[in-house]
């Protein structure tokens, strides 16, 4: 059992480092758990190593519309990053990360609610046996995310948590609010909910100060290091380093935040920074 009461750690970015190790962004990225196991397997531990009690499997895009054209099956991708975040752990709890499914549903986009589910449920059904909890994380359509948990709480007994991305004017880009966000989740009865991606810590702290005070269910936040600037060779990179993010993060733990993480541009500096301020 998890306990989300006490301030644990999540882990950081895991597409950002990549693209940092030379493998450039492309689509089915998630395919490198197999052809190049040592990556992943090397990412995790940066991460267990530096205290992250929560270590989320590298499948964020993995589902069955994104891979129809790979020559692995969803399962045999999900199979691999478990086995890759497992193999150097230790104690830290294995998260099965699934994202957004990449296409928008009916009456918006060409996708039914019944094949949503599908695509959540082969996802879960990979997995469930092997992970210690479910995170769906950088949603923006509320619709979309409330079938995912759903697909979770139906087919397994795994702890869920939850998260969406948020404009600077506290809503999604399908125009969902932190409280309409709260209000949903609270009702699908999640472990744990909050807010990843998005911004960089400083300018997610109004939205963070809005869901600690509206919210009864323990809290994850994962910011950027920061928005990317792209240097002239087209790499990115991002402005806030790892002290900057610490202190940032003091505000969130303040405001009655459990669990903090990382997001694009964050790395096991981060964490382990954050593991050294907060777990004393």
């Amino acid at each position: 059992m998890i306990d989300f009461s006490k301030v644990q750690l999540f882990d950081g970015a895991m597409g950002t480092r990549m693209l940092k190790l030379g493998f450039p962004f492309r689509p089915m990225m998630e395919e490198l758990n197999i052809t190049h196991p040592e990556i992943i397997r090397g990412i995790h531990k940066e991460y267990v190593d530096a205290g992250a009690d929560f270590i989320t499997t590298a499948t964020f895009g993995v589902n069955g519309y994104k891979y129809q054209d790979s020559i692995y099956s969803v399962k045999e991708i999900v199979e691999a990053a478990i086995d890759n975040a497992r193999i150097n752990a230790k104690d830290a709890y294995i998260v099965l990360d699934i994202g957004p499914i990449g296409v928008l549903m009916e009456p918006y986009g060409e996708m039914s609610e019944e094949q949503c589910y599908a695509y959540f449920k082969e996802i879960i059904e990979a997995g469930k046996s092997s992970v210690d909890a479910v995170l769906f994380e950088t949603f923006m359509d509320i619709e979309e995310i409330k079938i995912g948990i759903r697909a979770a709480k139906e087919n397994s007994s795994l702890p869920v948590i939850a998260t969406m991305t948020f404009n600077q004017n506290g809503k999604t880009m399908m125009g969902v609010s932190v409280e309409d966000m709260v209000e949903a989740f609270e009702e699908l009865k999640v472990d744990a909910l909050g807010v990843n991606c998005s911004w960089g810590p400083k300018e997610l702290i109004p939205i963070v100060e809005n869901l600690c005070s509206i919210s009864k269910t323990p809290i994850l936040v994962q910011p950027n290091a920061g928005m990317p600037c792209t240097h002239e060779d087209g790499s990115l990179h991002y402005l806030v380093d790892a002290s900057e993010f610490v202190d940032v993060a003091q505000q969130y733990i303040d405001y009655g935040v459990k669990i903090i993480g990382g997001c694009c541009g964050t790395d096991s500096e981060t964490i382990s920074q954050c593991s050294k301020r907060f777990k004393q």
